[in-house]
C-alpha cells in the first residue's frame, strides 16, 4: 500500500540516558532461580564403577592424563547414582541444509528453474528452562514459490535415555498456512551427546508417518531464546521516576516463595522467551517551551513515536519503543498507552505516565517508594505486553481465534489489572510472581510469528472472538446505531457509529465507566456483502484507572467510534452494503449488539472517484482518527483537496475539523535542535481565531450536518472544546455563539435531555 508522508525516523545527537538501578539484590542466575527447570534427571540408577554413559564413546575429561604415576588411586566404591542426566533443551533450532542443493524438477515444456526450492525451518522447543509450556512449534517458509506453514505440537513424552540423550514425542495440535511444507505424523525430537563432549551436540527432528515411514531432518541449535527483540527506552525530562528495574524484596507485600532479586525489563522478557537487547540510542528528551499543561495528547504521542524513534520503519521488526512521559491530556487516571498504528507498522510503541495514579501509594503503606516502583514497573511490562499482541487477561475471548483461549480474570499476570475485581492491589501483589500466564507465554512463544512481531499482525488479532447467543437473563443490552434516520453514508464519508449499553437487570449495577468508550474493551466486526469479515481495532489503547460507577436499571452508557478505518487499513472504502456488529465483555458477561446493516453510496462525481485513491490511505485515516496530525503533510494536503473539490461531501466536514483542531491549544511537537541536534519539545501557539474561521464555520454554520456525520458525542465534544478555547482567548461572543448553536442543535436532534441540560449550564457560565 502506498504511504502518504510517513516521516522517516530522524535522529539527532542523543544525550546519555542515566537511570538508577532500583534495588541492591542481583538478578539470580538461571540455575539458582526456583522457576528454572534445568533439564531432566531420571530415577534410573546404576553404579559409579560402570559409569560409561555411551559404551561406544567413553567420556574423556580434557586436561586429565590417562595415567598418573605415583599417585595412589583408591578403589572406587559401587554406589547407586543416576545415569540418565539430560541438560536443558529449550530454545531455537534451525534446519541443517545438505551441502549440495538439488534443483527443482524440470516442468513439462522444458523450462528449467533457475533456483532450487529453498525451504527454511525454525523449530522452537519449549520443555524446560523458565515456565515450560511443553510445546514444539515449527515455522517453515519456502522462497520459490513463496509459501509459509506453521505447526504447534503438544508434548506427550519427554524421556532422558542416558547421559545427555533425550527423546521428546509430540502430537501436532495446530496447523496454519500452506500445506505440504511440514510433514504429517507424530513428531519426535532427539538430542544426543556429541563425541568427546559433555553436552548435546546432535539434534534431529523426525516425523513418524501413518504408513510406518519416518522422515528425518537434522537441526542445529541457535539460541536458548525463541526470538531476538530490541527495546529502546526514552524519557521526557519531566518524567520521574523512570523505573526499568525492580527489587522484588523491597516491598513486604509479596508471595513467600518469590525469588528475591532485582529484575529488569530485559530479565522479565528473557524469561518469557526472548533474547532482549537494550538500544544504545536511549535518550532524555528536554522540554523546550512545552506549554502550560505539559501533558500529551494521543496525536502528540503518535507523532513523537512515528517521527523520532530511532528504529521506526515501514516494516515488521522485532523492536519496540518505550517512552516515559509525565502525564496524558486525560489526566492522572491514565497510567499507560500501547500505541496502535495503521497499515504495516503498528503495536510498535508504548508510553508510561509517571504523574498518574500509578504513583499514588495508599495511605499507611509500609514502603510507599517500593509500592510506586513496583506499580510503574508493572505498568511498563503490561503495556509492552500489549505490543507483543497480548490482550488483557479478561479479554481473550474478544478476538479472532488462533487457538481457543479462555479469559483469565482470576490469574495474577502482568496482563491483569491489580485493581480489577476480584482483586485489589494488596491481594493481587500478595500472590503476584512477576510473570506472564501460561496461555500468554504459549502465544508469545509459539503462535505464528506475524501474530506476535511488532509492526506485523494487527493488534489483538487471533485471540478468539466468539459471539454467543443472547441469554434472556443477561444484565445488559448493547445497541449499535448511527445518528441518522436512514442507515446510509456518502462515498468518502468516514463512518462513525454510536454504542449504547443499557442496564436491563432490573436493579442497579456497577460498571467501568469506560467499558465501551475505550475501543480496547470492544470487539467490533465489519463485513462487506460478499467479502471477508474484518476486525476493527482502535488506533490507541489506554491503561486507565477503572472508574466504577453505579448504573441504575434502565440507565445507559454511550460511546462513539470511527469504524470506517482501523489498524489494518480502511474497512469501509467501497460503495455497497456492510454488516457491522459489536461485543463487549463486562465482568465476564459477553454482551453482543444488534447486527447493523448500512449502505455506502457510489461516488457522486468524477471528482470523488479521483480523490478516492489518495483519500483511502493509512495516513489520511490517522489524521481523521486523531482529529489532527500536523506532521503528516501529504495526508493533510489530501484533506484540503477534499474541502476544495468536494465541499458538499460530509468528508469535507471531517477534514475541516481534523485540519484545524490541533491549533485550538498549544500542540506539542518533537524537533531536532538547531544548535546541537538534541531532540526538543516545542509547543505551537494556539490560533483560535483561525480555527473559528474554518472549523467554527462547520460546527456553527453547518451544525446539523456536522452533528449528523460526526455523531452527537464527537460533535458536542469538539464544539465545547472550541467554545472553551475561544473563552480563554477572551472572545466571549464567539464562545457563546458556538456553545448556543451546539445546545440548540442537540435539542433539535432529540439528544438526551440530561446531556442538553449539561451543555446549557456550560453556556450559562460562558454568558456571565
Amino acid at each position: 500500500m502506498a504511504t502518504l508522508d510517513k516521516p522517516a525516523a530522524r535522529r539527532g545527537k542523543k544525550k546519555s540516558l542515566r537511570r538508577e538501578t532500583i534495588g541492591s539484590a542481583a538478578v539470580l542466575d538461571d540455575a539458582r532461580h526456583p522457576d528454572f527447570v534445568n533439564g531432566i534427571i531420571d530415577e534410573a540408577a546404576g553404579s559409579i564403577g560402570a559409569f560409561t554413559p555411551n559404551p561406544d564413546d567413553p567420556i574423556t575429561i580434557p586436561g586429565i592424563p590417562g595415567n598418573i604415576p605415583g599417585l595412589p588411586i583408591p578403589e572406587i566404591p559401587t554406589l547407586p547414582v543416576p545415569l540418565n542426566i539430560c541438560g536443558p533443551l529449550s530454545g531455537r533450532y534451525k534446519r541443517v541444509w545438505p551441502p549440495i542443493l538439488q534443483p527443482m524438477p524440470t516442468p513439462v515444456g522444458g523450462a528449467v528453474p533457475i533456483l532450487p526450492a529453498l525451504t527454511f525451518w525454525t523449530v522452537r522447543v519449549d520443555v524446560d528452562r523458565f515456565y515450560p509450556q511443553k510445546r514444539i512449534s515449527i515455522e517453515a517458509s519456502r522462497l520459490f514459490p513463496r509459501k509459509l506453514e506453521h505447526v504447534i505440537a503438544e508434548v506427550t513424552l519427554d524421556k532422558c535415555q542416558g547421559f545427555f540423550r533425550r527423546r521428546i514425542e509430540a502430537n501436532i495440535t495446530y496447523r496454519e498456512g500452506d500445506s505440504g511444507l511440514i510433514p504429517e505424523g507424530k513428531l519426535v525430537f532427539e538430542a544426543k551427546r556429541a563425541s568427546g563432549s559433555l553436552g548435546y551436540g546432535s539434534y534431529q527432528l523426525s516425523f513418524l508417518q501413518s504408513d510406518g515411514t519416518v522422515k528425518k531432518f537434522d537441526l542445529t541449535f541457535h539460541s536458548p531464546q525463541f526470538d531476538d527483540v530490541e527495546f529502546e527506552v526514552d524519557q521526557v525530562a519531566n518524567a520521574s521516576p523512570v523505573v526499568t528495574s525492580y527489587d522484588t524484596g523491597s516491598h513486604p507485600n509479596r508471595p513467600a516463595s518469590l525469588a528475591l532479586e532485582t529484575i529488569t525489563l530485559e530479565t522479565t522478557f528473557r524469561r518469557a522467551g526472548f533474547n532482549v537487547s537494550m538500544s544504545p540510542n536511549a535518550s532524555t528528551i528536554p522540554i523546550a517551551d512545552a506549554g502550560a499543561n505539559g501533558t500529551w495528547s494521543d496525536a502528540e504521542m503518535h507523532n513523537a513515536m512515528v517521527t523520532y524513534w530511532s528504529r521506526f520503519a515501514d516494516k515488521p521488526q522485532w523492536a519496540m519503543w518505550v517512552l516515559f512521559a509525565a502525564r496524558h491530556d486525560i489526566g492522572r487516571d491514565l497510567g499507560g498507552i500501547m500505541f496502535d498504528d495503521i497499515g504495516p507498522n503498528h503495536r510498535q510503541g508504548t508510553a508510561i505516565f509517571t504523574d498518574s495514579f500509578i504513583v499514588d501509594a495508599p495511605a499507611g503503606d509500609p514502603n510507599p517508594q517500593a509500592w510506586i516502583n513496583r506499580m510503574i514497573y508493572w505498568t511498563a511490562v503490561h503495556e509492552m505486553g500489549h505490543a507483543f499482541n497480548l490482550a488483557h487477561a479478561w479479554q481473550k475471548t474478544l478476538g479472532s481465534p488462533w487457538i481457543p483461549l479462555a479469559n483469565e480474570e482470576n490469574l495474577r499476570s502482568f496482563m491483569n489489572y491489580p485493581f480489577r475485581p476480584p482483586w485489589n492491589q494488596h491481594t493481587f501483589f500478595s500472590g503476584f510472581e512477576f510473570r506472564f500466564s501460561d496461555s500468554e507465554l504459549l502465544f508469545m512463544r509459539h503462535a505464528p510469528r506475524r501474530f506476535v512481531q511488532m509492526g506485523n499482525e494487527n493488534w489483538f488479532d487471533n485471540h478468539g472472538f466468539e459471539a454467543p447467543p443472547r441469554d434472556p437473563g443477561q444484565s445488559f443490552e448493547l445497541k449499535l446505531r448511527p445518528n441518522r434516520d436512514i442507515n446510509s453514508f456518502d462515498f468518502l464519508e468516514p463512518v462513525k457509529l454510536e454504542l449504547k449499553l443499557t442496564n436491563t437487570s432490573g436493579s442497579a449495577v456497577t460498571v467501568d465507566a469506560a467499558c465501551i468508550a475505550d475501543g480496547d474493551h470492544v470487539a467490533l466486526l465489519v463485513q462487506r456483502d460478499g467479502g471477508v469479515t474484518r476486525r476493527w481495532r482502535p488506533f490507541v489503547t489506554h491503561c486507565d484507572k477503572p472508574e466504577f460507577k453505579p448504573l441504575g436499571s434502565g440507565e445507559s452508557l454511550y460511546a462513539s467510534h470511527f469504524v470506517g478505518a482501523s489498524t489494518q487499513g480502511w474497512l469501509i472504502d467501497e460503495s455497497g452494503f456492510y454488516t457491522i456488529q459489536a461485543a463487549v465483555d463486562i465482568e465476564g458477561e459477553i454482551v453482543v449488539s444488534n447486527p447493523l446493516r448500512i449502505y455506502v453510496g457510489p461516488p457522486a462525481s468524477k471528482t470523488e472517484e479521483k480523490l478516492a485513491p489518495d483519500y483511502f490511505n493509512e495516513d489520511v485515516a490517522r489524521v481523521l482518527a486523531f482529529y489532527g496530525a500536523p506532521t503528516l503533510d501529504k495526508a493533510n494536503a489530501v484533506l484540503r483537496k477534499v474541502i476544495d473539490e468536494a465541499p458538499s461531501n460530509p468528508a469535507a466536514t471531517h477534514a475541516a475539523v481534523a485540519l484545524n483542531d490541533p491549533a485550538k491549544d498549544r500542540f506539542k511537537v518533537l524537533e531536532i535542535g538547531a544548535t546541537n541536534g538534541d531532540l526538543q519539545i516545542r509547543s505551537c501557539d494556539p490560533q483560535v481565531e483561525k480555527v473559528m474561521a474554518s472549523e467554527g464555520s462547520v460546527l456553527v454554520d453547518r451544525a446539523d450536518e456536522a452533528a449528523r456525520t460526526m455523531g452527537h458525542i464527537d460533535y458536542r465534544k469538539k464544539a465545547e472544546s472550541l467554545a472553551t478555547a475561544l473563552a480563554k482567548a477572551d472572545d466571549k461572543d464567539a464562545a457563546v455563539k458556538v456553545q448556543r448553536t451546539m445546545v440548540e442543535t442537540l435539542a433539535k436532534r432529540g439528544v438526551l435531555a440530561s446531556i442538553v441540560a449539561s451543555s446549557k449550564r456550560t453556556l450559562e457560565k460562558l454568558q456571565k
